[in-house]
Protein backbone atom coordinates (compact mmCIF):
# COMPACT_ATOMS: atom_id res chain seq x y z
CA UNK A 1 0.00 0.00 0.00
CA UNK A 2 1.60 3.40 -1.55
CA UNK A 3 2.45 5.64 2.22
CA UNK A 4 1.69 2.46 4.70
CA UNK A 5 3.70 3.93 7.03
CA UNK A 6 2.12 7.02 6.88
CA UNK A 7 -1.54 5.25 7.42
CA UNK A 8 -0.06 3.50 10.05
CA UNK A 9 0.61 7.02 12.24
CA UNK A 10 -2.19 8.54 10.31
CA UNK A 11 -4.69 5.83 11.81
CA UNK A 12 -3.16 5.35 15.16
CA UNK A 13 -4.81 8.49 16.49
CA UNK A 14 -8.69 7.46 15.63
CA UNK A 15 -7.80 4.26 17.30
CA UNK A 16 -6.41 5.81 20.38
CA UNK A 17 -9.48 8.71 20.10
CA UNK A 18 -12.49 5.95 19.20
CA UNK A 19 -11.03 3.71 23.12
CA UNK A 20 -10.91 7.47 24.81
CA UNK A 21 -14.63 8.31 23.46
CA UNK A 22 -16.03 4.95 24.49
CA UNK A 23 -14.42 5.04 27.66
CA UNK A 24 -15.75 8.46 28.81
CA UNK A 25 -18.92 8.93 27.12
CA UNK A 26 -20.06 5.43 26.89
CA UNK A 27 -18.30 4.32 30.09
CA UNK A 28 -17.36 0.76 28.31
CA UNK A 29 -13.81 0.14 26.85
CA UNK A 30 -12.97 -1.28 23.57
CA UNK A 31 -10.50 -3.94 22.64
CA UNK A 32 -9.35 -3.13 19.04
CA UNK A 33 -8.86 -6.73 17.18
CA UNK A 34 -6.60 -7.30 14.21
CA UNK A 35 -7.12 -5.25 11.20
CA UNK A 36 -7.23 -6.02 7.85
CA UNK A 37 -7.87 -4.77 4.37
CA UNK A 38 -11.36 -4.11 3.21
CA UNK A 39 -12.29 -5.54 -0.05
CA UNK A 40 -16.18 -4.55 -0.69
CA UNK A 41 -17.74 -1.61 0.15
CA UNK A 42 -20.17 -3.47 2.46
CA UNK A 43 -21.07 -2.11 6.00
CA UNK A 44 -19.89 -4.47 8.76
CA UNK A 45 -23.17 -3.06 10.84
CA UNK A 46 -26.38 -1.82 10.40
CA UNK A 47 -25.82 2.08 11.14
CA UNK A 48 -22.72 3.49 9.67
CA UNK A 49 -21.54 6.79 10.84
CA UNK A 50 -19.20 8.56 8.24
CA UNK A 51 -16.91 11.62 7.97
CA UNK A 52 -14.34 12.81 5.53
CA UNK A 53 -11.13 14.55 6.50
CA UNK A 54 -8.79 16.43 4.15
CA UNK A 55 -6.03 19.03 3.95
CA UNK A 56 -2.28 18.47 4.07
CA UNK A 57 0.69 16.50 5.93
CA UNK A 58 3.88 18.86 6.00
CA UNK A 59 7.15 17.09 6.39
CA UNK A 60 10.83 17.69 5.81
CA UNK A 61 9.08 21.56 4.57
CA UNK A 62 7.05 20.23 1.59
CA UNK A 63 3.25 20.03 1.91
CA UNK A 64 1.55 16.39 0.44
CA UNK A 65 -2.46 16.94 0.02
CA UNK A 66 -4.61 13.91 1.37
CA UNK A 67 -7.64 13.01 1.73
CA UNK A 68 -9.51 10.35 4.63
CA UNK A 69 -12.38 8.96 6.02
CA UNK A 70 -13.42 7.61 9.03
CA UNK A 71 -16.51 5.13 9.18
CA UNK A 72 -17.53 3.68 12.21
CA UNK A 73 -20.73 1.13 11.60
CA UNK A 74 -22.44 -0.40 14.79
CA UNK A 75 -24.66 -3.51 14.43
CA UNK A 76 -28.60 -2.35 15.40
CA UNK A 77 -27.92 -3.79 19.04
CA UNK A 78 -24.57 -2.15 19.56
CA UNK A 79 -25.94 0.98 18.70
CA UNK A 80 -28.84 0.81 20.72
CA UNK A 81 -26.89 -0.19 23.84
CA UNK A 82 -24.46 2.73 23.14
CA UNK A 83 -27.44 5.06 23.26
CA UNK A 84 -28.91 3.93 25.77
CA UNK A 85 -25.22 4.28 27.92
CA UNK A 86 -25.00 7.92 26.47
CA UNK A 87 -28.31 8.77 26.51
CA UNK A 88 -29.07 7.40 30.14
CA UNK A 89 -32.73 6.22 28.48
CA UNK A 90 -33.17 2.25 27.39
CA UNK A 91 -33.38 2.02 23.42
CA UNK A 92 -34.46 -1.39 21.80
CA UNK A 93 -35.49 -0.40 17.89
CA UNK A 94 -34.39 2.29 15.84
CA UNK A 95 -35.96 5.70 16.72
CA UNK A 96 -35.44 9.47 15.68
CA UNK A 97 -33.95 10.24 19.07
CA UNK A 98 -31.03 8.30 18.50
CA UNK A 99 -30.55 8.82 14.97
CA UNK A 100 -27.64 11.55 14.81
CA UNK A 101 -25.99 9.92 17.96
CA UNK A 102 -23.64 8.08 15.21
CA UNK A 103 -22.66 11.19 14.11
CA UNK A 104 -22.14 13.12 16.69
CA UNK A 105 -19.58 9.84 18.08
CA UNK A 106 -17.48 9.87 14.97
CA UNK A 107 -17.48 13.89 15.40
CA UNK A 108 -15.94 13.71 18.44
CA UNK A 109 -13.70 10.77 17.33
CA UNK A 110 -12.42 13.23 14.82
CA UNK A 111 -11.89 15.97 16.95
CA UNK A 112 -10.07 14.09 19.21
CA UNK A 113 -8.14 12.51 16.19
CA UNK A 114 -7.59 16.50 14.59
CA UNK A 115 -5.44 17.06 18.06
CA UNK A 116 -3.06 13.98 17.31
CA UNK A 117 -2.48 14.68 13.65
CA UNK A 118 -1.67 17.99 14.18
CA UNK A 119 1.23 17.39 15.85
CA UNK A 120 2.22 14.70 13.26
CA UNK A 121 2.36 17.69 10.39
CA UNK A 122 -1.18 17.11 9.37
CA UNK A 123 -3.79 20.03 8.66
CA UNK A 124 -7.61 19.03 9.17
CA UNK A 125 -10.49 20.21 7.68
CA UNK A 126 -13.28 18.34 8.54
CA UNK A 127 -16.60 17.30 6.47
CA UNK A 128 -19.96 16.93 8.26
CA UNK A 129 -20.61 13.70 9.73
CA UNK A 130 -23.14 11.74 7.68
CA UNK A 131 -25.60 8.31 8.72
CA UNK A 132 -26.82 5.66 6.86
CA UNK A 133 -29.34 3.06 8.68
CA UNK A 134 -30.58 -0.12 6.98
CA UNK A 135 -29.33 -3.77 6.59
CA UNK A 136 -26.99 -4.46 3.67
CA UNK A 137 -26.20 -1.13 2.80
CA UNK A 138 -22.73 -0.22 1.07
CA UNK A 139 -20.44 2.83 1.86
CA UNK A 140 -19.30 5.19 -1.07
CA UNK A 141 -15.20 5.57 -0.67
CA UNK A 142 -13.25 8.26 -1.40
CA UNK A 143 -11.30 6.96 -5.10
CA UNK A 144 -7.58 6.34 -5.02
CA UNK A 145 -8.11 5.21 -1.13
CA UNK A 146 -7.86 1.78 0.30
CA UNK A 147 -9.73 1.33 3.52
CA UNK A 148 -8.35 -0.88 6.64
CA UNK A 149 -11.15 -2.33 8.75
CA UNK A 150 -10.57 -2.40 12.55
CA UNK A 151 -13.09 -4.53 14.07
CA UNK A 152 -13.92 -3.37 18.24
CA UNK A 153 -15.30 -5.81 20.90
CA UNK A 154 -16.90 -3.76 23.53
CA UNK A 155 -19.29 -4.88 26.44
CA UNK A 156 -21.94 -3.37 24.50
CA UNK A 157 -21.22 -5.62 21.71
CA UNK A 158 -18.96 -5.26 18.33
CA UNK A 159 -18.35 -2.39 16.42
CA UNK A 160 -16.63 -1.46 13.42
CA UNK A 161 -13.90 1.30 12.44
CA UNK A 162 -13.06 1.61 8.48
CA UNK A 163 -10.39 4.54 7.88
CA UNK A 164 -9.11 4.97 4.66
CA UNK A 165 -6.53 7.97 3.65
CA UNK A 166 -4.70 8.81 0.19
CA UNK A 167 -2.08 11.59 -0.37
CA UNK A 168 -0.99 13.60 -3.13
CA UNK A 169 -4.69 14.10 -4.10
CA UNK A 170 -6.57 17.11 -5.62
Amino acid sequence: MAGESNFIDFSRPFVDACKNIFSTMVMCNLEAQKPTIKSDSQSRGDITAVIGLSGDLEKDGKKTPYKAMLVLAFPYETYFKVASAMLGETYTTYHPDIHDLGGEVVNMIMGNAKRDLKTLGYSSNMAIPSLIEGKGHSIKYPAGTTVVLIPFESAHGPLFMELCYATNVE
